[in-house]
Parts: C-alpha cells; sequence; structure tokens
C-alpha cells in the first residue's frame, strides 16, 4: 500500500519551523538596535529555526518518505533544487545572524536561558559584512518559503495531485 502522508515528526518540524521562520522574520526590526530584547528574541527565534532545521535534516535520513507524487523530471528537479535551497537557508541566515552579533561584540542568549558569549575579537566592519549576508540569506529564506508555499498550492489546486495533503495535520 502505498504511503501517501508524511509522519508526525515531520510535520510538527515542519510547521514549527515554518512559524519560527514567520517570528525571526517578523521580529527582524526589533533586532536593529544594540542588543537588548529585540535582539535576543529575534536571535533565539534564528537559533531556533537553526536547531530544529539541523533535527528535520537527520530525521529526513530515517523517516519513511512518501510514495513519490507522479510529475515531470524537470518539476521533480526542481523540487529538490528548492529544497536543498530552504534547507541551506534554514541553517545559513541563522548562523550569519549570530557570527554578526558575535563579530560586534554582543553576547547571545537564548531565551534568555543560555548565554552564548562571542568568540570572535569586535570587528564592526567585518558584523556589518555578516549582518548584509544575514539579511540576504534571511530575504532569500522568506523568498523561497513563499515559492515552496505557491508550488504546494499550485500542486493541490492546478494539478490536482494532493502534494499538499501529504503536510496538512490530519483532522481528527
Amino acid at each position: 500500500m502505498p504511503k501517501t502522508r508524511h509522519d508526525p515528526l515531520t510535520l510538527g518540524l515542519h510547521w514549527l519551523i515554518a512559524l519560527l521562520i514567520l517570528g525571526a522574520y517578523a521580529t527582524s526590526e526589533l533586532a536593529q538596535g544594540r542588543g537588548g530584547p529585540g535582539t535576543n528574541l529575534h536571535g533565539s527565534l534564528g537559533l531556533a529555526v537553526f536547531g530544529l532545521s539541523l533535527i528535520r535534516i537527520l530525521w529526513r535520513g530515517f523517516a519513511p518518505h512518501p510514495t513519490p507524487v507522479p510529475m515531470g523530471a524537470w518539476m521533480a528537479r526542481a523540487a529538490r533544487l528548492a529544497h536543498v535551497a530552504l534547507y541551506a537557508t534554514m541553517l545559513l541566515a541563522p548562523l550569519l545572524g549570530l557570527a554578526a552579533l558575535w563579530a560586534r561584540g554582543t553576547e547571545m542568549s537564548f531565551l534568555g536561558l543560555v548565554a552564548l558569549p562571542s568568540p570572535m575579537t569586535p570587528d564592526r566592519a567585518f558584523s556589518r559584512t555578516l549582518k548584509g549576508l544575514h539579511e540576504l540569506a534571511s530575504n532569500a529564506l522568506v523568498l523561497l518559503a513563499l515559492l515552496h508555499a505557491a508550488a504546494a498550492i499550485f500542486h493541490q489546486y492546478v494539478l490536482r495531485d494532493g502534494l499538499l495533503e501529504r503536510m496538512i495535520p490530519r483532522r481528527r
């Protein structure tokens, strides 16, 4: 019998990471100042994206995969490339943000519970470069996530192949 849905852990990680990305992006303006609660909230959300993305990537190697939806070779390649780009930016954007803080000489506090002191010598110019790269990676991540969502909606409502249903939690 073909497997048509992702497992509960994959579903939970997918939607939790999506919410955390939205939260991190929404709080990015709060982090524009010099440290403080806005930076810690934004940074904590970003670090959660990073950590949960690592778990998701590792879990992909063990989780049972649904039977592939029939699609053209070009579409399957585009989907694989998009997923690789999404995972790369989910890891890269938070790391660049953390490195930018550290290069500025700022300690990061994860949820106010765990201090992550800067291992770097402060270098404002390098920090600004890293911050720019962080913003570029973050914008790319949001754009890729929007394209990902648009592709899922296209599959569901135009191609009508049931692809989106694999990632929607079941109603009880």
